[in-house]
Parts: structure tokens; C-alpha cells; sequence
């Protein structure tokens, strides 16, 4: 069986008069052989939980990340609560599904809770009290629903499917209207996500009230507004966002050819993209290595929870730590990546090559250590100032065409180096050099390889008259002497 679909069965133990026991703790119920069909996404799986504080038993769905099966007992994971659960999670789980792949969004849970009465009953725990929707009365069970859904639903989910901090809410319509609500008022949502929330009811009600949790001290809060339809007034938006201290996220999008009921499905992808834009991999620093994973300790922090990298992440640290050196880190970044995710299918190799950078020595060169190199002296440069044309290429029998130009200068008293190249629509294209530094034989320089490895492209070359040429190599790595070398050559056309 698949681990995306794997069910677990779970026993509910009743325990009258022992409230306060684990055995008689809510406990979500397996409802066998019932699962909501996703597309492009692990199977949601049925349950249901008796809850005191509605006096009810509620239907309750719920997604298992993918990598749940093979992670660690003692990985948790972030939960993403879903309102109208019987329409809503077959488009959350499959936007979580997408974006964590991609190393966009860390792998959670997903809790959807449907409505077993889709009209008055979804009115009743949608609405918050003191606001009235669709004729509503100023006095409905949102405030109760939030009660259940933090102090029953969640300590369940803990632990029972090892959930965890970050708690992320995300509602369409009236959902939106009571997660907007509970970012105003509850601590426990650390992200909303409010996808065309109707936030102008009630002589905007809601943006009041939560324009005013920004204004007073506590936990930041990550709120993001998608909307179709409705959503907020500008200026209510401009308001919140004054209010708001910096270490708030707010983020407005207005979907363009989506009507209130489409916006579901691309809401819950944009939703939770920005709420983890921080996390993804793709607002990760390039390099050093050595600076990827204190970012996301970083990340967590923010989030108010540990956070584990996606798994790319992981796996592309401990490969590029042992590259460069560091044996140590090295294994430390492969474990934390075979508890969170298993063991990869190369582990063999991986093993291996960390077991090889253990055993030798600490590296005398790091990119870190080339990337602090001061740069040469306007007198050191001097000799090299100037423009000089030639070519990069993979050989040294390959065809010249002086595509490429170098300018080395002296402004405010300081070296500047950089690369041009032309593009296709004659525009030059910059790049500065991060590394100078004059040799007997001639002039050194480099800048961060934009892929991997994480080193620093140095171009070692040597001055014979007006033509300096050489090899490169990856500088703060430890790879095969030729691998990735280019030849270059230059010949000065002006001083």
C-alpha cells in the first residue's frame, strides 16, 4: 500500500467521569473504507470526533503529508486547518501537495472540517459573534466553532498524526469571514489565509477588528487576502497595513477571470504560497552552504515553531558540505534529512562521500573565506585597469568570437572588476566580480557559481604582454581537477 494512503485505525476509548485522562481525550475515529477522491495528491482519509463543546459528532478529513510513512516518530508537522471541508480539501490538499514538492511550503497536515448541515448549520460556526451574515443573527457559534476546532480538534490531530506548530487557517466566503475573525482575535493562528472574504459587511466589521489586534502588542500574524468578488476596501487594506508592525506579513492579490466560486482552488495556491514565502527554496540564500540552514532556523523563528527545510534543501546541504570539507556538518544535515524525509534512495553514496570528507582534513580554502578576501589595491590593480576583450569557452581549440568583455577600474578609491556580456537585444549584461586579487603571474578573479556547486568561479590567469589567459576552477570546493574548467582568454584594448 501506498504511504499516501495509508490509514491508520484508531480506537476510541470512553471513559465517563475521567475527562482529564489521555484515554478519554476526543480522539479522531477512522470511518473504514470512506476516503475523499484528490487529484494529484494523497488520499484524504475519513474520520470523525465527539466533541463536548458543540455537543456533536463532526465529520473530519484529513490528509497525511507525503513523506508521514518514513519521517521520524518523532517529526511534527504543521497543520493547515481547512473550513467547508467537503468542498475545500480536494483543492487544498492538492496546492500543498504541489508547493511542497516544489520546496515551496514545508509538508503539513491537512484538516478539513466539513459541514454536516450546509446551510443554517455552516452559518451558525462560520459567523462570529456580533457580525451578521446573509441575515444572520448577531449572535452565532463562530466564537464556539474556533473553541472546538483549538482545543479539541488540534490537540487530536497532535496527537494522533504528530501535528504541530505552525497552525494555518484558511477559509473561502463565510470560512473566510471566521478566519479573518480568528486572526483578529486568537493567538493560536500564526497564518489566515481569507480567500474572498465578503471583509465590507457590517460597515467593515471585521477589518476594524482586526486593524486593531495590529495596532497592539503580540504575536505577529501572517495574513493573506485572495479575492474574486469581494475581499477589502482599499482603503481598510491601507489602514491594516499602517497598523501593522513589521514583523507582520500582509498580502492582498485580486484574481483576475475568477468568480467567488472559482477562487477556491487557485486561492489555496497562492494563499499558502505567500504565507511560507520566507521558507521556500527559492527565497533561501544561494551560498555559502554554511548559511542555508541558520536561514531557516531563522525561518522558524518567525513562524514561532521549528521548521524542518524542504527536502531538496536538506539534501543539496549535506551534498555541497561534504563537497567543500566539512565532514562533520555534513552528516549532521544527512541525518536531519533522513529523519525528516527517510533515507534516500543513494544513501549509499551520500554516506560515502561525507565518510570521505571526514577523513580529511579541515579546508585550508572556503568560500567563505575567499568571499571575505579584501580586494587588491588601487596600486596592485593598476597595472590591469582597463577594458580587454576575448572569450570563455569550453576548449581551447574552440573558435573566438570576443563575445565577452572585462573592465577593471578604480572608483572612490576602491577596485571594481566586472564581466559584460551582450544580450540579444544589445543591452549589456553586468556582472561584478566578488573576488580580486593580483598574483605573481597575473591577476585572479571570481564570482558565485549561479548553480551548484556553492563555490566561487575563479578565473586564474596569466599576463604575458597585453593578453591575459587561463583555467578556472571552483574555488571553497573539493572536486576532480578538471571537472567544470573553462579556458579564457583577454587582450586589453584600452588602459
Amino acid at each position: 500500500m501506498s504511504p499516501h494512503r495509508l490509514a491508520l485505525t484508531l480506537l476510541l476509548i470512553a471513559a465517563p467521569g475521567l475527562a482529564r485522562t489521555a484515554a478519554a481525550q476526543p480522539s479522531l475515529v477512522a470511518e473504514p473504507d470512506r476516503g475523499v477522491a484528490v487529484t494529484h495528491a494523497p488520499a484524504a482519509r475519513a474520520f470523525h470526533l465527539t466533541s463536548a463543546i458543540l455537543g456533536q459528532t463532526r465529520p473530519i478529513n484529513v490528509v497525511l503529508p507525503p513523506s508521514y510513512a518514513r519521517s521520524a516518530p518523532g517529526r511534527h508537522y504543521p497543520v493547515i486547518v481547512v473550513l467547508d471541508g467537503e468542498s475545500s480539501v480536494p483543492a487544498a490538499a492538492a496546492a500543498a501537495y504541489e508547493l511542497s514538492g516544489n520546496g515551496q511550503i514545508p509538508e503539513a497536515l491537512i484538516v478539513a472540517i466539513p459541514n454536516p448541515d450546509p446551510l443554517r448549520g455552516r452559518l451558525h460556526d462560520l459567523t462570529p459573534p456580533g457580525l451578521s451574515v446573509s441575515g444572520s443573527s448577531l449572535n452565532e457559534g463562530g466564537d464556539r466553532f474556533l473553541d472546538f476546532i483549538e482545543r479539541e480538534l488540534l490537540p487530536a490531530v497532535d496527537r494522533q498524526f504528530r501535528g504541530g506548530e505552525p497552525r494555518t487557517l484558511v477559509g473561502h466566503s463565510s470560512g473566510a469571514v471566521l478566519a479573518t475573525w480568528a486572526a483578529a482575535t486568537r493567538p493560536a493562528w500564526r497564518a489566515v489565509v481569507a480567500i474572498d472574504a465578503p471583509a465590507s459587511l457590517g460597515d467593515d466589521w471585521l477589518p476594524k477588528r482586526l486593524t486593531a489586534r495590529a495596532a497592539r502588542p503580540g504575536a505577529p500574524v501572517r495574513y493573506i487576502s485572495i479575492e474574486a468578488r469581494y475581499g477589502w476596501s482599499d482603503q481598510a487594506w491601507r489602514s491594516l497595513v499602517a497598523a501593522a508592525p513589521a514583523s507582520w506579513l500582509l498580502y492582498r492579490e485580486r484574481l483576475r477571470l475568477e468568480s467567488h466560486e472559482s477562487a477556491p482552488m487557485l486561492g489555496m495556491y497562492l494563499g499558502l504560497r505567500e504565507v511560507f514565502r520566507d521558507y521556500s527554496a527559492l527565497a533561501a540564500p544561494e551560498a555559502p552552504t554554511t548559511g542555508i540552514l541558520p536561514y531557516y532556523e531563522r525561518v522558524g523563528e518567525a513562524l514561532g515553531a521549528r521548521i524542518v527545510p524542504p527536502r531538496r534543501v536538506l539534501a543539496q546541504v549535506s551534498e555541497d558540505l561534504a563537497a567543500e570539507g566539512r565532514g562533520a556538518a555534513a552528516r549532521a544535515a544527512y541525518q536531519a534529512l533522513a529523519a525528516a524525509y527517510g533515507a534516500p534512495e543513494d544513501s549509499a553514496r551520500r554516506l560515502a562521500e561525507i565518510a570521505g570528507a571526514e577523513r580529511r582534513p579541515p579546508p585550508a580554502e572556503t568560500v567563505e573565506g575567499l568571499l571575505a578576501t579584501p580586494f587588491a589595491t588601487p596600486d596592485e590593480a593598476r597595472p590591469f585597469v582597463g577594458e580587454w576583450v576575448g572569450d570563455i569557452v569550453m576548449g581551447p581549440d574552440q573558435p573566438r568570437t570576443n563575445a565577452v568583455r572585462l573592465r577593471v577600474r578604480i572608483a572612490g578609491g576602491r577596485v571594481v572588476g566586472e564581466t559584460v556580456r551582450t544580450g540579444p537585444d544589445g543591452a549589456e549584461i553586468v556582472r561584478a566580480w566578488e573576488y580580486l586579487r593580483v598574483t605573481p603571474a597575473g591577476l585572479t578573479w571570481g564570482t558565485m557559481n549561479g548553480m551548484r556547486p556553492r563555490a566561487v568561479v575563479l578565473f586564474e590567469g596569466v599576463l604575458r604582454g597585453d593578453v591575459l589567459a587561463g583555467r578556472t576552477r571552483f574555488g571553497g570546493v573539493s572536486l576532480p581537477t578538471d571537472e567544470g574548467s573553462l579556458h579564457f582568454s583577454f587582450t586589453r584594448v584600452r588602459g
